[in-house]
């Protein structure tokens, strides 16, 4: 099933992000993990690509195949093309292709020392080719602005290109303060994007975790999210709840609000989204059932 149908025509979705387990792969434990996300029914599931080499990148198809096939979920890989060389990301294009893959998220990445070179340059170069292969084609955006953007406005016309390209859904990068949220939906909708938006939101974990977010991301925290982590910097469990009830409301307003779908980046942690739909029931707002 093309993600498309599952988000957008309807409100308030809930999809979740996985990805390869490091190391051997553990069929059994991703069946676990995907048997685990089943009764929650979510709209869709995105699977990372890795920058680390072909392997864990042939488990990202491997994944998505399994949560279609046998969870009968829709699944979406993740393609980055700063880290490979042309051959091989139409190669990879192949694959999916012929893994029955319908929905691919198209991503740049970021760039890994040692990585061949003389590929993709960014995601606007590769959406055309997936689109005319007949995928539903993912592309990412940034609610408080790409690092490297000079300007919100930019990034803007940037989402514009891609849906013009063939993008027909997008995925945020997580976000923490949903008043950047609605200044970006709103932003978006007067650039004339009309493609369905999944906001990402992270659940807190750790202060390590947030730490790595703000350098990667350049996300900003909201004081609630401070005083969370300073309250509950030595309870591991007592943070993620803590961080859980954060998610929930944060989700609760967009919602309300109109959101299309929320992306729930989980860490592979099943009991982050099973804890997560359990407050979502409880506030009466999980609508995926």
């Amino acid at each position: 099933m093309k993600i498309t149908e599952s988000i957008g025509k309807r409100k308030g979705t809930l999809s979740f992000e996985i990805f390869p387990p490091k190391g051997e792969f553990d069929r059994q434990g991703v069946r676990a993990l995907l048997s685990a996300l089943t009764p929650l029914r979510p709209a869709y599931i995105s699977v990372t690509y890795s920058a680390g080499g072909s392997l864990n990148n042939r488990l990202t198809e491997e994944i998505a195949q399994m949560a279609q096939q046998e969870n009968h979920i829709p699944s979406a890989c993740h393609i980055t093309v700063i880290n490979s060389t042309k051959e091989a990301t139409l190669a990879t294009i192949d694959s999916f292709h012929a893994r029955s893959i319908e929905n691919v998220l198209a991503l740049r990445g970021d760039r890994v020392e040692g990585a061949p070179q003389g590929g993709y340059e960014h995601a606007t170069d590769i959406i055309p080719i997936l689109a005319e292969r007949g995928f539903c084609v993912g592309a990412s955006c940034y609610p408080e602005g790409h690092p490297a953007s000079p300007s919100l406005a930019e990034d803007y016309r940037y989402l514009k290109m891609k849906e013009d390209l063939g993008a027909s859904f997008f995925v945020s990068q997580l976000c923490f303060d949903n008043r950047r949220f609605f200044e970006f939906f709103d932003g978006v909708k007067k650039a004339g994007v009309t493609s369905p938006i999944s906001a990402g939101i992270m659940p807190i974990m750790s202060k390590a975790q947030i730490n790595r977010m703000i350098y990667m991301c350049a996300v900003s925290l909201p004081g609630e999210i401070i005083r969370i982590l300073n309250r509950y910097e030595e309870d591991r469990d007592g943070l993620l709840q803590a961080g859980l009830d954060y998610a929930a409301e944060q989700i609760r307003e967009l919602y309300d609000a109109g959101a299309d779908d929320v992306h729930f980046y989980m860490m592979n942690r099943p009991e982050a989204a099973v804890g997560l739909v359990e407050r979502l029931t409880a506030l009466g707002c999980y609508k995926n059932a």
